[in-house]
């Protein structure tokens, strides 16, 4: 039976022995029947950012029972599991983000989210249409197999159940509470609709871009809607604005290095007839370069207020940092392209050429500990929704293991990962 491909690249390192293989065939199915249940489990309940209670308790729960420490509260809702091996050896992470978003699910699932809440002021419906709950199902199977095996561990392994994710706060929020302290490297996946089951993409460098967040208040002056020549039309600004900066992108920036601006948000005017004499502008900025989104700030401020000024309204501009791109570790990366082609075959090893420019917290951490982060393909013969789209499924088959081929295939000196041996440790 092929179940195929990957249960985890997250189960690593540190030199497992390889009987291993033997105790991975005997409890497979048990397992996955498992990690199956909860991950329903929790996309049928899902939380938003820093309210996830119920995911939480689960996730301590379950992690007490294997006899692993347990640290809560972390960031308010985080789980942090560390699992002593019997062997010594230094301390390694593992993360997976549980937080839900607020999207209305139209999957028409058995396990489909029915929960709602108020977000921002308004009912909305709650959501995994992110692949989270994928994400923390995998990291406590994972927690399940290395608890019953750490007479083989070399090392520590840090279990890092991350809320907020999708506010991109909880990372920060973790590591200022003290999470990466010790650590030697981290690992982090995301599923991915882009690409098919039984394959994963891996890119060295730039995984993702750094986002921020963009407000502009344009500033005009209000008067009557037939004579606009005797006031200032914010909203005929801010038009301006909108589209001029897009122009400026393409003909300022180096189009090498992208750059995308978008604005989500507007807000202005009170009635038909009067000149809007205040326009607010709310936005995303994404750019894979680190040190030009760093100047990001000076540059918009400069241009927004020109085109402002050519209106004869005024600007006032703030570009706020959210968070830095993912930046995968070279060495680490190295370790797992090479590995993932060994046993997967070069086939299903999918080499990434451009980074994405949706956005990750991981990054916060790949800033304190040399990481990585692969995509899991989910994608199944009928495709896959978007990510945050209401119709978003992931094929399941993407979290199990396939083909016992995949578990022998590694040298006894690597750990035996769910059908992928990563030696990601390096003294």
């Amino acid at each position: 039976m092929n179940k195929f491909i990957i249960f985890s690249l997250l189960i690593t390192s540190f030199n497992i022995l390889a009987d291993l293989k033997q105790n991975l065939d005997k409890d497979l199915d048990s397992l996955m029947e498992k990690v199956i249940e909860w991950r329903h489990d929790i996309h049928e309940h899902p939380e938003l950012g820093n309210r996830e209670f119920k995911t939480s308790k689960k996730i301590e729960d379950h992690l007490r029972s294997l006899g692993i420490k347990v640290e809560t509260n972390i960031a308010y809702t985080g789980v942090v599991g560390m699992l002593e091996g019997d062997l010594p050896g230094p301390t390694m992470a593992l993360r997976a983000d549980m937080d839900a978003l607020p999207v209305e699910e139209k999957t028409g699932l058995p396990f489909a989210s029915k929960v709602r809440t108020t977000y921002l002021g308004n009912d909305v419906g709650v959501m995994h249409a992110c692949g989270n709950e994928a994400h923390v199902a995998i990291l406590m199977g994972v927690a399940e197999f290395l608890a019953k095996n750490k007479s083989s561990l070399k090392g520590k392994v840090m279990f890092i159940f991350q809320p907020a994710e999708e506010i991109a706060s909880g990372a920060r929020w973790m590591i200022d509470d003290g999470v990466t302290i010790g650590l030697k490297q981290i690992l982090g996946v995301h599923v991915f609709p882009d690409l098919l089951v039984g394959t994963i993409g891996i890119k060295e460098g730039s995984l993702t871009a750094a986002a921020g967040e963009l407000t502009v208040e344009i500033l005009g002056k209000s008067a009557h809607g037939a004579r606009p020549h005797e006031g200032v039309d914010a909203i005929w600004a801010a038009s301006k604005v909108i589209s001029g900066i897009q122009e400026a992108i393409t003909r300022k920036l180096d189009p090498l290095d992208p750059v995308v601006i978008t604005f989500g948000k507007i807000n202005g005017g009170n009635a038909y007839n009067i000149l809007s004499e205040k326009v607010n502008l709310t936005g995303t900025i994404r750019c894979t370069n680190l040190q030009l989104f760093r100047d990001m700030g000076d540059w918009l401020n400069f241009n927004i207020s020109s085109i402002a000024r050519s209106c004869g309204a005024e600007a006032k501009v703030k570009f706020r940092e959210i968070v830095p791109p993912v930046n995968n570790d070279y060495e680490i990366n190295k370790v797992l392209r090479d590995s993932s082609i060994r046993i997967l075959g070069h086939e299903n090893v999918i080499e990434l050429q451009k980074p994405s420019l949706g956005a990750e917290d991981f990054a916060e951490f790949l800033n304190e500990v040399p990481g990585a982060m692969f995509r899991l393909g989910v994608s199944g013969e009928k495709g896959c929704a978007p990510l945050h789209s209401s119709k978003f499924d992931p094929d399941e088959r993407a979290i199990s293991v396939g083909d016992p081929k995949f578990l022998k295939a590694s040298p006894s000196s690597t750990t035996e990962v769910y059908g992928l041996c990563i030696p990601i440790h390096r003294e």
